[in-house]
């Protein structure tokens, strides 16, 4: 047995311990609405007209509502059809459309502009909505993610719990030797605001942090390998966009769900945007 003095002791350096996974954040992503229309980035009708010509994804419709942030360098700029989203009335069905772009920047000469790019949207669908909703028995929105180059939709649908709420999407494989995976996103009981964990089997690989008071939303992914994957990366950036539209798209789900509870039958009319979802791929090839 061998004995050290109290100097010998104090001289030992501890052993430090592993940090826990969750502590290890490999990639940071801020996504931030504005409120104001005196942001010193919004630069109105003009900026959004450069974005116009840009890309026809970006829509007559939309008004640039927030950036994002990667890193802590600004990548992306969100745009949404807020008026069609907040002013229509309480008795018609409002259809909701997201999209993220690459920051426009001007080079010195003010000639050329770079980026502007599509970069992914998020969009809900009410008819996918009420078929969820009566498969949970409850409202349950259903949300499409779309990317660029990318043939698939990825469909976000909130699904049963018993208290809280959770959302799973899928990841598919991409290249060979990948395997499909299906995401989940609870929300954490004890918070302040809309918080999730995101979880891939048991394995948490990330969460999302509600900041109200700022109306941010602030993502941190744990995994390194899911910090590198650019879908992923996406998704989480597309899911986080449509957490600020998801009270108000359950509400309106809801009203939608109780008048067509009894009779399976509703009055609400799908834009042929929405009819589209329902299409067989198989079919289009023909």
């Amino acid at each position: 047995m061998i004995c050290l003095s109290k100097k010998e002791v104090e001289d030992v350096e501890p052993i430090e311990e592993d940090p826990e996974p969750e502590k290890i954040v490999y990639k940071k992503m801020k996504i931030n609405f504005w409120r104001t229309k005196l942001h010193d980035e919004e630069l109105g009708l003009h900026q959004e007209m450069k974005y116009q010509a840009k890309t026809r994804w970006y829509s007559k419709s939309f008004d640039m509502e927030g950036d994002i942030e990667v890193d802590g360098e600004k990548k992306f700029v969100i745009a949404f059809n807020k008026e069609e989203w907040e002013e229509t009335p309480d008795d018609e069905y409002k259809r909701f459309v997201c999209r993220i772009f690459t920051l426009m920047e001007e080079e010195l000469d003010g000639k050329n502009l770079q980026g502007g790019n599509f970069h992914g949207g998020i969009e809900l669908s009410v008819a996918h909505s009420l078929v969820q909703s009566y498969e949970v028995r409850r409202p349950a929105p259903v949300f499409f993610i779309q990317l660029p180059r990318d043939y698939n939709l990825y469909r976000v649908v909130k699904g049963w719990r018993i208290i809280g709420s959770q959302w799973s999407w899928p990841l598919l494989p991409e290249k060979k030797g990948d395997k499909f995976q299906i995401v989940r996103a609870k929300s954490r009981l004890i918070s302040w605001g809309d918080n999730f964990d995101i979880y891939i089997g048991d394995k948490k690989v990330a969460r999302l942090d509600e900041q109200p008071l700022q109306n941010e939303y602030e993502l941190e992914i744990f995994d390194e390998d899911y910090s590198k994957d650019t879908t992923f990366n996406k998704q989480l950036i597309l899911f986080a966009c449509g957490s600020e539209f998801m009270k108000e798209s359950t509400k309106m789900i809801k009203k939608l769900y109780k008048q067509m509870q009894k009779t399976g039958t509703t009055d609400y009319r799908m834009p042929k945007t929405e009819v589209d979802l329902f299409r067989n791929p198989r079919m289009m090839r023909r």
